[in-house]
Parts: structure tokens; C-alpha cells; sequence
């Protein structure tokens, strides 16, 4: 005796109905719509903070140039001598120059940074991985609760489309012009999602120590904000 298929069985046969494929085609389309813009958020999140790390690389690339090749000649002379890192605001851009001689004379020169006998010894762009050059800020965001004005106790460099030069000395440390150790500061972010990209680099002129920082929002008081390594 054979049973005959029961609606439910005839429908399952029958494959879905109009009514469901657009109920999951809606359904489909609402998460694609909450999922894009996070995913371009985080991609975005992600690439900014590949900048800084650019910005920190160069940076003890320059110092260990200067480090490395400073010491003793095979006549027994030291050569002493120093590398800078010089950030273009204007280009996005990023050089190591050098060799210069270590010490002031060569700060007050007036070919400085690009003294004679230096050279370009890396050119790097901070407007890759799909990140224009007008995405790129220097300085710290408008807007941002209590913006701090200094990190690690270093003010950042107003560059307004100038340059920043960090030269770092045979022994690591950054000095200014009069021979004294000098801090500096660079603070960088992505205009296109300033609070969550704003960050800083440092660098502390007695040692060279260079270090990252990425402003956070403190999440119990919301009118609390840091600069945090």
C-alpha cells in the first residue's frame, strides 16, 4: 500500500518559496549593510596604524645607521658620524639622509639635513595600501575629548606642511643645535577616522628611545582621554 506524500513532503520537493528567498535575500542584504562598513572601518583601523609603524621603523633605521657606522677606522682614527630622518608633511613622504658629521656644526649648516657628502639613503611613502596622501594629518585632531597637548612630556612639532628632521648622533641620542639633548614628538592620524587613528611617535633626545603612542579613550570617564604606549 502506498502513502501519499503529505504537503510539508510536497513542499520540501518543490524547493523554497518566493516569499522565503526574498525574506533571506532581505535578511542577506541587511547584514552585508552592517558588515561593510565595519569591515572598511577596521581596514582602515589597520593601515593607519601600518603608518606609524613605517614612522618607527625609519626612525631606528636612521639611529642605527649612525650607530653602526661610527667607530674606528682601519688607520685607528674614530669617525664619528650621523643620520637623519626628515618626515615631509607636504609629500607624505619619508627619507634617511646621510652621513653627515656627528656633533652641532653640522645642524647649523646651511645645506642641512642634505649636507655635502650626505645622501637620500631611503625613501619611503606613507600613502600606500590604498591610503591617499589627504587622508594623512599631522598634529592632533580637533574634537577630541580633553586632547592632550604633549606626550611622554614631549610636545608635538607644528609642522604645517613643513618638515620634521631627527638626527640621531653616533651614540643614538638626538641633540639641538647648541648640543643639548632635544625631544621630539610627531603626532599622525587619518582624517578620515581621526580619533580612532590619532596616534604619536617620540622620540627622547638623551637616549634616542623611540616609541609609539595611540590615543584612547578612558572607558569609565568619558571626558578622560590619553596618548597611551
Amino acid at each position: 500500500m502506498m502513502t501519499r506524500p503529505t504537503n510539508s513532503q510536497n513542499r520540501r520537493q518543490a524547493g523554497f518559496s518566493i516569499v522565503e528567498l526574498v525574506v533571506v535575500a532581505g535578511l542577506a542584504t541587511i547584514l552585508t549593510a552592517i558588515a561593510i562598513p565595519q569591515m572598511i572601518s577596521q581596514r582602515r583601523l589597520t593601515r593607519s596604524v601600518a603608518i606609524t609603524r613605517e614612522v618607527l621603523t625609519q626612525m631606528r633605521y636612521a639611529r642605527q645607521l649612525a650607530m653602526s657606522q661610527s667607530g674606528a677606522t682601519p688607520s685607528g682614527t674614530l669617525r664619528r658620524v650621523a643620520f637623519t630622518f626628515q618626515y615631509d608633511d607636504t609629500t607624505k613622504q619619508i627619507k634617511v639622509i646621510g652621513p653627515i658629521p656627528a656633533g652641532t656644526a653640522a645642524l647649523i649648516d646651511a645645506g642641512y639635513p642634505s649636507n655635502a657628502g650626505s645622501s637620500v639613503i631611503n625613501t619611503t611613502s606613507l600613502a600606500q595600501g590604498g591610503i591617499a596622501t589627504t587622508h594623512i594629518s599631522s598634529g592632533i585632531p580637533t574634537g577630541m575629548v580633553s586632547s592632550p597637548t604633549a606626550v611622554d612630556g614631549i610636545n608635538g612639532v607644528n609642522l604645517a606642511g613643513g618638515k620634521l628632521n631627527v638626527t640621531f648622533q653616533p651614540d643614538g641620542s638626538v641633540i639641538d643645535s647648541s648640543g643639548n639633548p632635544v625631544d621630539k614628538a610627531l603626532f599622525i592620524y587619518n582624517n578620515q577616522a581621526s580619533q580612532a587613528t590619532a596616534s604619536a611617535i617620540t622620540v627622547r633626545g638623551s637616549s634616542g628611545r623611540v616609541k609609539i603612542w595611540r590615543y584612547t579613550v578612558n572607558a569609565s570617564n568619558t571626558n578622560a582621554s590619553n596618548y597611551l604606549e
